[in-house]
């Protein structure tokens, strides 16, 4: 059966089974090959998580130290302080997880433990104080407290305006190297701007249980798009076409190295962010088969939009990541490589700290900024906060509001440069190339925070 280019182009773009196989991002139609930067013979992998919706970092790390003021400004959406996961953190004070976080919990207080938290990080411009702040102008953010925007932002790591491509992407550009041409960063839930970077392209690939080995099958013959590739290749076509060619060659090469669906014996929690990372799981077992030896990859989980019903909702989104979080790191083991794959959160923003509505079934909290996150993997200097705690006074220094209607919205103390950059020096990003994936990293004071070693 003969085939047109105008086929070609719409199987290219969307002709991919499910959410499969689409390579994005061609970059001005070209598909370029990053430099690699060293190429470090370990092997490393960066697992970002991103809690999208903005999770209430408030409820899921408390402060016991400090509980009479978060119950009295909390409210009816304080959590009962025998309900919370103690956590005794080497850095200091006396803390408690979630109630549902009890995977984390037993991560956390492991000898030695993969897992640390990293406390008030937000998007900045520049180290700020409040009158800064109240000030306005260019210190803050670029449209602050917008979902959109900051989902962005945290991403890109650029807070004064929108930018093209994610540090994951940019950080791809300066390690990819892998010479069969599979792709160093991938997505298990969609294409987003972390991992489009400006060379290096991004594949997007279904997570379990869909087989692995099933991931990048057209829905075309093979055969019928070889031809056209071949017939293309011969008679020179226009950029656009030639573009739509090498995405779709790259799919059919990417195809033919994921000939397997290796399996994983560590179980994993059957919700959607559990099967995200049990594909990345598998991905992970055939790095060296796929000639890689530095790996990122994208998984996320929604719904953190809480201004309603929170209690309930966040309590079975946070089990949902305890659970799979811990699965992934017990796969880590499984496979040999926990002290070579580290694992992070990421999240729009935190909420108020002072709830709006009253009743159970309204109770919730609005858009914030500074929130806690997670990092885990035997690499990680974990049983530990790094960054200070919030000292959650309403209406104080800390809190961007002010007067009777302050609502406690953290002002970051550590920005996501800090933490994101801190990330990509044990991935082996190099001084020099730490500039360009950051570029406004010479803004704060580190570009390590120490929670992982070297």
């Amino acid at each position: 059966m003969k085939h047109s280019r105008r086929d070609l182009l719409r199987w290219g773009a969307c002709g991919l089974l499910g959410r499969a196989a689409y390579i994005s991002g061609f970059d001005r139609f070209s598909m370029v090959s990053a430099m690699a930067a060293g190429n470090p013979a370990a092997y490393r992998a960066l697992v970002c998580i991103f809690m999208f919706g903005g999770n209430d970092s408030n409820n899921t790390v408390v402060s016991i130290d400090n509980y009479t003021t978060y119950s009295a400004k909390r409210g009816n959406l304080a959590l009962a302080q025998s309900s919370l996961l103690p956590l005794s953190p080497a850095s200091g004070g006396k803390y408690g997880l979630h109630p549902s976080m009890t995977q984390l919990q037993a991560l956390f207080n492991k000898t030695p433990s993969p897992l640390a938290v990293v406390c008030n990080v937000g998007t900045l411009v520049q180290p700020i104080s409040k009158q800064q702040y109240l000030a306005g102008g260019a210190s803050r953010p670029y449209q602050l407290f917008s979902h959109s925007d900051q989902q962005n932002q945290w991403q890109t790591s650029i807070s004064g305006y929108d930018a093209p491509n994610g540090w994951g992407g940019r950080m791809a550009d300066k390690t990819q190297d892998s010479s069969t041409g599979f792709p160093t960063i991938c997505s298990l839930a969609g294409v987003s701007v972390f991992t489009v970077g400006s060379a290096t392209q991004p594949i997007a690939l279904a997570p379990a249980p869909t087989p692995l080995n099933q991931t990048l099958r057209l829905a075309q013959p093979d055969s019928g798009i070889q031809q056209i590739l071949t017939a293309d290749q011969t008679a020179g076509t226009p950029t656009l076409v030639d573009a739509s060619d090498n995405i779709v060659q790259s799919a059919l090469n990417s195809a033919a190295l994921l000939s397997s669906n290796p399996a994983i014996q560590t179980p994993f929690p059957a919700t959607g962010l559990g099967n995200q990372l049990l594909q990345v799981a598998k991905l992970i077992s055939l790095s060296s088969s796929l000639g890689l030896s530095r790996q990122i990859f994208f998984c996320s989980i929604g719904g953190f939009d809480t201004h309603t019903v929170q209690l309930t909702t966040q309590a079975s989104l946070l089990q949902q990541v305890s659970d799979a979080m811990a699965a992934f790191y017990n796969a880590t083991l499984e496979l040999g490589v926990s002290q070579s794959v580290t694992t992070f959160t990421l999240s729009d923003f935190s909420r108020t700290f002072v709830p709006g509505g009253t009743a159970i079934a309204t109770i919730g909290s609005d858009h914030a900024w500074g929130s806690h996150h997670f990092v885990m993997g035997d690499g990680v200097n974990g049983g530990t906060f790094y960054g200070a705690f919030p000292d959650l006074v309403v209406g104080g220094n800390q809190d961007t509001d002010t007067g009777t209607g302050a609502r406690g919205r953290w002002i970051p103390t550590i920005s996501v440069d800090e933490y994101a950059a801190t990330l990509a020096t044990w991935y082996g990003v190099s001084p020099t190339d730490l500039m360009i994936v950051f570029p406004n990293i010479t803004s704060f004071k580190s570009s390590n925070l120490g929670f992982l070693s070297s």
